[in-house]
């Protein structure tokens, strides 16, 4: 009987200590952060930077992989389907994770498949338009829109994205028609407006250097008061338009739902940490980004609230879009 006993307790060492131990070295070898945008978007620019420090932290260096496409649903997918041990993650605004299933039910992932880790940075949106549009303010492009219904068109980023949101609130808040084109993420949309492939983008700060070139014309701000990195662009509330003014956006970082949570505190932590080195701030600051951590618990209250806030516009989006 003895002999039995001490069986079962060393077959359960191998299969309890293992998973332990696991945690407890963590991590141990390269962790990928996963993108779903091309280089040199918002995104990725961010990412880069906070994971570089926090490889340093952590002592293992992240790898990069942009896994555009798909609406952003291949990378999710792909981080969704990952084994939950920490080294497989994701980098994403809530948007992409929130939206896209809301309009396409069957979608094989959702932001329930995730777990935030933590939020690095916050920004606002913009309105740009190409320099060829004869409008500076809100209510002059609301007029030169309607003087030629359905004949524009305005991007920004991916469909089922934050931009496209705004995008089509606006549309439904002053009553004009404008198709919307999708981008692969920001650096192709901007590209597109600076050659009038599209009249009018939504935009994160990311994009004013545009604006001080005098390259393109920012007619407003999507927040309750003026960016800090543009502080000269009107908010669409000072301009009339109050319902548009609920839109700001923010990077996370997340990981599989089913990741242990020792593993998700130490990256939360090294993100902290990675947050407050000064070096960090002011690259991240040059990208006109706000540094805005929230910690796991605030992430992910984050986005259960944005589902709460958004789903009533997705819902008449997509009544508007039959």
């Amino acid at each position: 009987m003895k002999k039995i006993l001490v069986i079962l307790v060393l077959l359960l060492a191998v299969v309890v200590v293992p998973p332990l131990r696991a945690q407890e070295d963590y991590p141990n070898k390269p962790i990928q952060l996963i993108c779903p945008f091309p280089p040199g978007a918002t995104v990725d620019l961010s990412a880069r930077v906070v994971a570089d420090k926090m490889g340093e932290i952590l002592r293992q260096p992240f790898v990069i992989v942009n896994k555009p496409g798909g609406g952003t649903s291949l990378a999710a997918a792909y981080v969704a389907g990952s084994r939950p041990d920490g080294y497989t993650i994701y980098v994403s605004p809530p948007a992409p994770l929130i939206f896209p299933p809301m309009f396409t039910p069957d979608l094989p992932v959702k932001a329930s498949d995730f777990m935030a880790i933590g939020r690095l940075v916050s920004f606002n949106f913009l309105m740009l338009v190409n320099k060829d549009v004869p409008a500076k303010t809100l209510p002059e492009l609301i007029a030169y829109i309607k003087k030629s219904p359905g004949t524009l068109s305005y991007g920004g980023s991916t469909f089922g994205s934050l931009h496209h949101l705004i995008g089509e609130l606006f549309k439904m808040t002053a009553q004009v028609d404008l198709q919307f084109i999708p981008y692969a993420g920001e650096n192709p949309a901007i590209t597109a407006l600076l050659g009038n492939h599209i009249q009018v983008g939504i935009f994160t700060t990311v994009q004013q250097p545009h604006v001080r070139a005098n390259a393109v014309k920012a007619i407003a701000a999507f927040s309750a008061k003026r960016d800090p990195f543009v502080p000269q662009v009107a908010t669409a509330v000072e301009q009339g338009y109050p319902d548009l003014s609920i839109a700001s956006g923010g990077n996370l970082f997340l990981a599989p739902v089913k990741t242990p949570a020792s593993i998700v505190k130490r990256l939360e932590e090294a993100m902290e940490k990675a947050l407050q080195d000064p070096a960090v701030r002011q690259k991240l600051e040059k990208l006109e980004l706000t540094v805005d951590f929230l910690n796991s618990k605030n992430s992910q209250l984050l986005l259960e609230s944005e589902i709460q806030k958004w789903t009533p516009v997705v819902k008449k989006v997509i009544v508007v879009g039959k």
